[in-house]
């Protein structure tokens, strides 16, 4: 097959997840069910993947298996930080990555967080993957906290022409075609490997180290493009509930869902497949995501056409 659709899975004793303390191996492998075996649903020709550094246990690993899910085990032997870093076990993304260019042959690959729902084929993607690296760009500012402190640490690592601003990509998709990824890994490698002679280890985790690689492709006329098109980051919680019609107008294929839905809205999708053996429909998962209906709101909207032609 040309195409692969993968996840990467990390586990170490006394390492955990971001700033909260881990939520235990289950949660995950519930949203690995439902991240994977949707990416497969909706792209029954792609080759899907598991790359982990630990075994999968039952009944997940099962699930996966028959919904024609691989797993393939990659140590995570490369890119370690200490457990005390912030996103530490992140770094495993970057290992798996370089370990899928180096020992399987697609022509073109996309690495999906596992938190994440795949509601539509991949198809314009892949064409668009041929072209550059696709990444996730962040809908930040350049002083937002988390993207000043990446360019920040840029300006150390690369202190000639500072102040540099880089653009802030995340790490819930990465994609091109194996040529172009190769490249990509290697400054990556080339930028980690400096930040290692420095004695700097990013709170970012891996997000600080692909876009440092994307502003260097950048910068060499090797295009990198912003992914949005296929992919949407949805804060579903109460304190940042930050939303796009996206999901049905024009929509991406890929809902992202990070923070509390891994034991909410991804807890639910992964028991409704589990017991009917397919997805809900897609109008389904949007309104178990809370998302609003996809149109404007009539009163407010027949108030400003009438306010609107009362103006002189």
């Amino acid at each position: 097959m040309e195409n692969l659709i993968f996840g990467a899975f990390a586990t170490l004793e006394g390492y955990r997840e971001g700033d909260a303390a881990n939520l235990g191996r289950g949660v995950y492998d519930r949203c690995t069910v439902v991240a994977l075996c949707s990416a497969k649903a909706r792209n029954p020709r792609c080759t899907v993947a598991l790359v982990t550094n630990a075994p999968l246990p039952e009944p997940y690993a099962g699930q996966l298996a028959a919904a024609g899910v691989e797993v393939w085990r990659c140590p995570f032997d490369s890119y370690r930080v200490s457990a005390e870093t912030n996103w530490a076990l992140a770094y495993y993304k970057l290992c798996a990555m370089e370990w899928v260019l180096a020992n399987r042959e697609f022509a073109r690959v996309a690495m999906l967080d596992l938190d994440t729902y795949t509601q539509y084929p991949l198809d314009d993607l892949w064409r668009e993957a041929d072209e550059a690296v696709l990444l996730y760009q962040t809908p930040h500012a350049a002083s937002q906290g988390m993207a000043q402190a990446i360019s920040d640490i840029y300006d150390e690592v690369h202190p000639e022409g500072a102040p540099h601003v880089l653009t802030h990509f995340g790490g819930e998709l990465v994609a091109g075609s194996k040529a172009r990824l190769q490249d990509f890994l290697e400054r990556c490698r080339c930028y980690y490997d400096a930040l290692q002679q420095k004695g700097i280890t990013p709170r970012e985790g891996d997000e600080a180290i692909w876009c440092a690689a994307a502003y260097e492709c950048q910068q060499a006329g090797q295009p990198v493009r912003a992914a949005n098109a296929y992919i949407f980051r949805y804060w579903l919680g109460g304190r940042f509930y930050f939303v796009s019609t996206n999901y049905v107008l024009d929509p991406v294929c890929i809902l992202h869902l990070p923070g509390a839905a891994k034991e909410r809205q991804l807890k639910l999708l992964y028991y409704s497949y589990t017991k009917r053996g397919t997805f809900p429909a897609a109008a389904r998962v949007h309104k178990l995501c809370c998302l609003p209906p996809a149109r404007p709101p009539l009163l407010a909207t027949v108030w400003v056409r009438l306010k609107a032609r009362l103006c002189h």
